[in-house]
């Protein structure tokens, strides 16, 4: 039996409506004759938590930091584990596994890493798709090759995992811990792709608060011809060496606009180009996920694009969603008069321009040698039933069939009129345009969108080279104007093009050619974590910086500026490429992601004043610098020390109660250790006991109103297996017990030994 896996169900069905014999489907299955087409659900699997390594990981201490696994575990995913489990049972009856991942880094990960996990050990074939009609997956079957030809793409996939895993989860507990012994609440995140993502907004969001306008003058002049009453009006176009321009060459000097003016009233200008081109513009190409997310965004609002685009994919009515091509396959234009038919009768705003389309006409988005994946979005054959769409998924379907559409629409015509003379050594520009014929301008839709107010009817006179007349000189003063606010298709398209925030040229040039960071399928989930943890928040379709946000900004532009930028994403990608063709052993790239981290965080963090956040109260306990949290016990909520370890009742408004001893006054003592400090007297569940904080676990029992040091309480070995810990016997209202200090599990006494409670049902132990 020849086992196919696939990496969504869609592509399963879709491959095994190709393959020959019988079709029998069955759960998570089809058999075709007697092989077997299954599928996962994106991934399977997941890199395995701190705490699955060790349990004292439960808790975030900075001191436990980098944590850095010796050998990398994977876990199921609860929500996939019935698919997982299947493909494991059909493993134990293949012969033969075909690998029919999606064509890229992440679809050979996911399928090696659910094969490698089964531990499938017999051959494996890859099957590469990049469509999924049905004679292009019989193509792809007849050029299968060996999965061990990807192995590079596998490791390559497994460093990306990693080292996000590595960075995100590290600095996350980095910053948060350190943000909350300050005193303040909240899970300050960090994440590879959505931290320099947050720091274009924060950056943005400074510009705008810092911004300064300056004064600057536009310098034009009227050319009044002798004959015909014609005037001719253009731009001073400065040269290289002119006086008087800022950085964006704008005329900033006051003094040097009053001496040109004054040079040029009453001169004689003389035309010396005039120029009339008709140009013609094709159609802008079909959407690619990004492009298309951007104008959802736009047109509608619509900020869960994939979402909605996934489900009209997986009912047949678009092509693969995932992808970040903008061209279709030359053979897919032999069934372009049947798309055109389909969507003509199932989208209104096509019926509005079909008599423009004609299948004879043939952009250039049909191109075989600008696909190396995915190609483009594009409609299908198959038409939605009345009803069968929600209304944002009708908006999103309309979007793609519109720009299909306008592939077979006829080219628009501009005619562009350029007109410069010169005056007193100075050159002087006029342009013009007109549209001649709108041909696909006609449909409003996109980035190329026609606008009346960029391309007006011309107004620009005939006119001759050679051409003398006077000139008028004319000033207008001008304010520079901050910087826009992100929205969120502004934000979508800065984080495709986010070499343009990057000063370094060679940087620059590999994030350009990476399209940006993260992925079109993963960009919306991270802007929504973003919003999520409280970082972003928008005001009607503008996006802002939250104090949160700003603060974990200026936090690691201190102690880890290499993930307040995209620099690190193409420096990665530079390694893992490396990686994928052999150049670079995966353990010697981790090995530089783990130490580069562990520098980070072994640098004190210091967290100051967070204007806008709210600290903790602090701690009663004199001499304590702590900040209390808040913690959820048996009884309700208290406050507790993480520094002291003392623990406070809490209050009507929030604020700790100080605890009382029977005489309602503080006692102290010496401490019993005589490290020069006091220790209280406190009254706790089981009676008086004496506290002192040289140490966080320092107590003494009450003798006659005096500390004295506890004898040494007995320790065995802690019964919870995978447990490295000790449990420390203790002596309770009922009886002695036993305590455990990492896992922090309680246990019965048996013969001087910890040993797990005994519960209905069988043994188990309770939670501290």
């Amino acid at each position: 039996m020849i086992l196919y896996i696939a990496e969504k169900a869609s592509v399963g069905r879709a491959l095994a409506y190709v393959l020959p014999g019988e079709r029998r489907h069955e759960e998570n299955c089809i058999r075709c004759g007697s092989d077997v087409v299954a599928w996962a659900s994106g991934h399977l699997l997941e890199l395995c938590e701190p705490e699955d390594y060790d349990t004292r990981y439960k808790s975030w201490r900075l001191e436990d930091l980098p944590i850095i696994p010796e050998t990398w575990r994977l876990r199921e995913i609860d929500r996939t584990k019935k698919l997982l489990h299947s493909i494991r049972s059909l493993l134990k009856n293949a012969s033969e596994v075909v690998h029919a991942g999606d064509a890229d880094r992440e679809g050979q990960l996911l399928i090696d890493e659910i094969l490698e996990y089964c531990g499938w050990k017999g051959p494996t074939k890859r099957l590469r798709l990049n469509d999924v009609n049905p004679e292009a997956i019989r193509k792809a079957l007849k050029n299968m090759k060996d999965n061990a030809d990807y192995a590079g793409e596998y490791r390559a996939g497994q460093a990306r995992s990693y080292a996000d895993w590595l960075a995100g989860m590290n600095l996350t507990r980095y910053c948060s811990v350190s943000v909350a012994d300050a005193g303040y609440d909240g899970v300050f995140s960090v994440g590879r792709v959505q931290t320099p993502t947050l720091g274009l907004v924060v950056r943005r969001d400074r510009e705008i608060e810092n911004f300064v306008p300056k004064l600057f003058f536009v310098l034009s002049a009227t050319l009044k011809l002798p004959t015909g009453a014609r005037e001719v009006t253009g731009r001073w176009q400065p040269g290289e060496d002119a006086p008087g321009l800022d950085e964006e060459k704008r005329l900033a000097d006051q003094a040097v606009c009053e001496a040109l003016e004054q040079k040029l009233e009453g001169a004689t200008g003389t035309i010396t180009r005039a120029d009339k081109k008709i140009r013609k513009e094709a159609p802008p190409l079909p959407y690619n996920l990004a492009k298309l997310q951007a104008e959802a965004s736009k047109r509608y609002d619509i900020t869960d694009t994939l979402k909605h685009l996934q489900k009209l994919y997986e009912q047949g009515y678009v092509t693969y969603p995932r992808t970040d091509c903008r061209y279709i396959p030359e053979g897919h234009h032999a069934e372009a008069q049947a798309v055109l038919d389909s969507i003509s009768s199932a989208c209104p705003t096509v019926v509005g321009f079909q008599e423009s389309l004609d299948v004879a006409r043939r952009s250039g988005a049909w191109d075989d040698a600008k696909i190396a994946e995915h190609h483009a979005i594009i409609p299908t054959t198959k038409i939605p039933l009345e009803g069968a769409l929600n209304e944002i998924e009708r908006k999103v379907y309309e979007l793609v069939c519109v720009r299909y559409a306008m592939q077979f629409m006829p080219e628009c015509e501009i005619r562009e009129t350029v007109i410069e003379f010169e005056a007193e050594s100075e050159t002087f520009r006029a342009t013009g345009k007109e549209v001649l014929a709108p041909g696909w301008k006609k449909v409003e839709q996109g980035e190329e969108k026609a606008d009346e107010a960029e391309i007006p009817e011309a107004s620009l006179p005939s006119v001759v080279v050679g051409e003398d007349g006077q000139v008028t000189p004319s000033v207008e003063e001008k304010k520079t104007t901050p910087p826009k606010r992100f929205t969120y298709e502004g934000l979508l398209e800065a984080m495709n093009s986010i070499h343009r925030f990057v000063r370094d040229p060679e940087i620059r040039k590999q994030l350009r050619e990476l399209d940006g960071i993260g992925t079109p399928a993963t960009q919306e989930n991270i802007i929504k974590l973003l919003f999520d943890r409280q970082f972003l928040e928008k005001k009607k379709k503008q996006i802002f910086s939250t104090t949160m946000g700003k603060a974990l900004i200026d936090l690691l532009s201190e102690a880890a500026a290499a993930l307040v930028e995209p620099d690190l994403t193409a420096l990665w990608e530079q390694k893992m490429s490396q990686i994928d063709r052999g150049e670079l052993q995966l353990e010697s790239f981790i090995q530089e992601v783990a130490r580069m981290i562990g520098e980070m965080v072994q640098k004190p963090l210091a967290v100051s004043e967070i204007e806008g956040l709210k600290r903790r109260a602090q701690c009663l306990v004199e001499g304590c610098s702590g900040y209390l949290r808040r913690i959820k016990g048996k009884n309700g909520l208290f406050l507790a020390c993480p520094i002291c370890k003392a623990t406070f009742s809490q209050g009507s408004d929030g604020n700790p109660v100080p605890k009382k001893i029977p005489s309602g006054e503080v006692v102290e003592a010496d401490c019993p250790l005589r490290c020069g400090r006091k220790a209280r007297q406190f009254n706790g569940p089981y009676g008086l006991f004496w506290k002192c904080f040289c140490s966080p676990e320092t107590t003494f029992k009450d003798v006659d109103g005096h500390p004295v040091v506890r004898e040494d309480r007995p320790k065995a070995p802690c019964p919870v297996k995978g447990c490295k810990g000790k449990a420390e016997k203790l002596q309770g209202k009922n009886g002695p017990f036993w305590k455990c200090s990492v896992c922090q599990n309680f246990f019965a006494d048996k013969d001087g030994k910890p040993v797990l409670k005994e519960k209905k049902g069988g043994q188990g132990y309770e939670k501290a």
